[in-house]
């Protein structure tokens, strides 16, 4: 009560200033209002560089990772969780190879009671996949190269395909071919669909030390894949030719947008 006086006295004085004109002030100016926007874009132009500088770091990582339980699945007796894990990593390579890294934090900070849900893939024209398939993971190689050997001159090769998401996908081969003499006829095998090119004698290599990429053709997949056999001939199998370092299985570029 002792604030009663205080409150009044307040008040009386509020009432007689109330009471008397009031100066006129200049009018204030109005309060920007491209803060906001300017403050989005900003955000906007900052996200599509982290996504861009993130995706180029982590599909490598993921790639190795993904090889790595493709090896272990081959030998495994139960692949059930083999096969999962491989979705899970297939599915942020889909996604562009960025995670969500708050929600992965309050995740490991135990503030969330479940993990983190994947995020939403981007448009189908944005998603970006690689799957290298070597020798080392191969189900099959003619003729069988050494144990250790990161090549390995192939007349044919197959891989088990343990996961790939529908879509459309470029194949391109990972190789050396020192010596060639005439165009070596190439065949890709997979899901019923057939891809054949010939590796003519100018794409041919200095040495087998050297290597090259060549874009075999696309593979369209309507619907995903589970333990479908991707084969690789080239050649003749009695006499091989083809060292293969690996074959790629990766999302098509982009066309190049035009001013």
């Amino acid at each position: 009560m002792r604030r009663l006086p205080f409150l009044c006295s307040l008040l009386l004085a509020t009432g007689a200033s109330a009471q008397q004109p009031a100066p006129t002030a200049p009018a204030a100016p109005p309060p920007p209002t491209t803060a906001a926007p300017q403050s989005a874009t900003r955000l906007q132009q900052m996200e599509s560089i982290y996504q861009k500088e993130l995706s180029t770091r982590h599909i490598p990582l993921l790639g190795k990772y993904l090889l790595e339980l493709q090896r272990q699945a081959a030998v495994a007796t139960d692949k059930k969780a083999y096969t999962a894990e491989i979705a899970r990593v297939q599915q942020i390579i889909n996604s562009g190879g960025v995670l969500d890294l708050i929600a992965t934090q309050q995740a490991q900070a135990g503030t969330m009671p479940m993990p983190a849900p994947m995020p939403a893939p981007p448009p189908p024209e944005q998603k970006q996949a690689l799957i290298t398939l070597s020798p080392a993971l191969a189900q099959e190689v003619v003729p069988k190269p050494p144990a250790d050997s990161q090549t390995a001159t192939v007349g044919e090769i197959a891989w088990r395909m343990e996961f790939i998401a529908a879509g459309t996908y470029d194949i391109l081969l990972h190789y050396s071919c020192p010596d060639l003499k005439e165009p070596l006829k190439l065949r890709i095998e997979c899901n019923g669909q057939v891809i054949e090119k010939d590796l003519e004698v100018e794409r041919g290599t200095s040495s087998a030390q050297t290597f090259r990429i060549l874009r075999l053709g696309s593979l369209a997949l309507t619907s995903d894949l589970r333990g479908e056999t991707l084969r690789l001939t080239a050649g003749d199998k009695a006499s091989p030719q083809l060292i293969l370092k690996s074959l790629l299985v990766t999302r098509p570029r982009p066309p190049a947008s035009t001013p």
